[in-house]
């Protein structure tokens, strides 16, 4: 009987904490979306278009230079580590450097042919074609300064 007494209490505070809970919950996912879309707006804003300066070399595809501007091709791959802390700086600089050269990321793993064709050995290797000249070849990783450098030294 004492039970019974205490059931509309206990179910009381029971409801309580549910809703609590719920409305903690939506409140949470609520926060939770407006980050992510603030956090999207940012990367938009933030990144320019130099995602579309850089486009990926397929296996069926053989950058050629041409008489109004020469390409820029860096051979990588994913595992290495050299590469990967490259390839932020090679994309800044080729926004930069869009107007004066076309830029291309081959990866060595999947574009063998192409590797082969430039005689890649090591990588990262950034190989720079100009109509007429000879191709221009740096292994290794490079600050910004650096392949800046390289660039008006090669186009």
């Amino acid at each position: 009987m004492k039970i019974l007494r205490f059931l509309p209490v206990v179910a009381l505070f029971s409801l309580a904490a549910c809703n609590s809970n719920s409305s903690t919950t939506n409140e949470v996912a609520a926060a939770d979306s407006v980050e992510a879309t603030a956090e999207k707006a940012v990367s938009e804003t933030e990144a320019p278009a130099e995602a579309d300066v850089v486009r990926v070399v397929t296996p069926s595809d053989s950058p050629e230079p041409t008489d109004a501007k020469a390409v820029v091709i860096d051979f990588s791959a994913v595992w290495c580590g050299p590469c990967q802390q490259f390839k932020p700086v090679y994309h800044a600089v080729a926004g930069e450097y869009a107007a004066k050269a076309d830029f291309f990321a081959a990866d060595v793993d999947e574009c063998p042919e192409l590797a082969k064709k430039y005689d890649i050995s090591n990588i990262p290797c950034v190989v720079v074609l100009k109509k007429g000249a000879e191709p221009v070849k740096h292994v290794g990783s490079m600050s910004d300064a650096e392949f800046k450098d390289l660039l008006d030294k090669s186009l």
